[in-house]
């Protein structure tokens, strides 16, 4: 099954994302790459929409963010490119003020999950706003930071704007929030090619479905797919004794007995829950953390599987 490649481009405000996709597109139709872009503002309307012109297969997601109030809508859009339209490859230009992680969590819907293959989270610096980001509230500050420390590319924009020896010492600075990140160094975003962001190695795990975050990251991520049911109180079991490098679970899976039921089930930071639903939904579970044994939970979940066939048989 063919999945489509999505990016995510982020950075504070004025940082130079919408320039550096500029250039990022017109590289991608060099490709010959069938692209979508997905652009997200807070306000009514999108100048940046006007700057990347209509040729380009876009979709708007206006008054908010899908880092927070948002997340459905990124998920139908997603849905809807991937049925529609089919593209090699979404870009998704974030809010300047949205973190990392969430948007990250809001592409990682149970229903999209199989269909997607999350690439890369960048993050766009302006070195002259980090050079001068004590004059910037403390909250600002955090969050340029979280948007340095949740990425696994950074393009150190605008270093035009700084001397050399700052540039230096503005990356040093920068490594040290996050020191496994790729680097690039940029004026108005020009990269020198896709190649630099796009590196990538992917490496799914028996038959079920690896979401790949370039493995630069701190965060990783793991969709399985059920192949039948399971007993929920063994499931409750196993829930209990996951590591707390599990930070999150989401999706839907169908328990023994409740033949009609599929549940949606939520887990974050050690606090499950579940939700019957009358519709019908795929059978996923999405996991987001970091450090955990992938093989392993592929393993008790199917063991979980086959323990629910055979008791069923008694």
């Amino acid at each position: 099954m063919k999945k489509i490649e999505i990016y995510i481009l982020g950075g504070f405000l004025g940082s130079g994302k919408t320039t550096l996709l500029q250039t990022i597109l017109e590289q991608e139709k060099k490709r010959k790459k069938k692209v979508a872009v997905l652009l997200n503002e807070i306000g009514e309307h999108s100048v940046d929409t006007d700057i990347i012109g209509r040729e380009t297969l876009l979709r708007e997601l206006l008054n908010g963010c899908i880092c927070c109030t948002m997340k459905d809508q990124l998920e139908l859009q997603l849905l809807s490119l991937y049925q529609q339209h089919q593209p090699d490859v979404i870009y998704i230009e974030t809010t300047g003020v949205a973190h990392p992680l969430e948007v990250l969590d809001a592409c990682l819907s149970p229903i999209i999950a199989p269909y997607i293959d999350v690439k890369s989270i960048i993050s766009v610096i302006d070195l002259s706003r980090w050079k001068d980001r004590k004059k910037l509230n403390k909250s600002i500050q955090k969050l340029l930071v979280e948007q340095i420390k949740y990425s696994d590319h950074l393009i150190l924009n605008k270093s035009d704007l700084v001397t050399k020896e700052d540039q230096l010492s503005l990356q040093e600075e920068i490594r040290e929030v996050n020191t496994k990140a790729q680097m690039s160094r940029t004026t108005y975003g020009n990269i020198s090619s896709l190649e630099e962001i796009n590196h990538s190695v992917h490496s799914p795990v028996d038959n079920h479905t690896e979401l790949h975050v370039h493995h630069h990251l701190h965060i990783q991520t793991m969709t399985y797919q059920f192949e039948g049911k399971v007993i929920k109180e063994e499931f409750e079991k196993w829930i209990k004794e996951l590591p707390g490098t599990i930070y999150r679970i989401k999706g839907f899976l169908q328990f023994v007995g409740n033949e009609e039921d599929t549940y949606l089930f939520q887990y974050s930071y050690g606090i499950p829950y579940s939700f019957p639903q009358k519709k019908s939904f795929p059978n996923n579970l999405v996991f987001i953390g970091e450090k955990f044994d992938k093989e392993k939970l592929n393993k008790e979940l199917k063991s979980l599987e086959e323990s629910a066939k055979q008791k069923s048989f008694l």
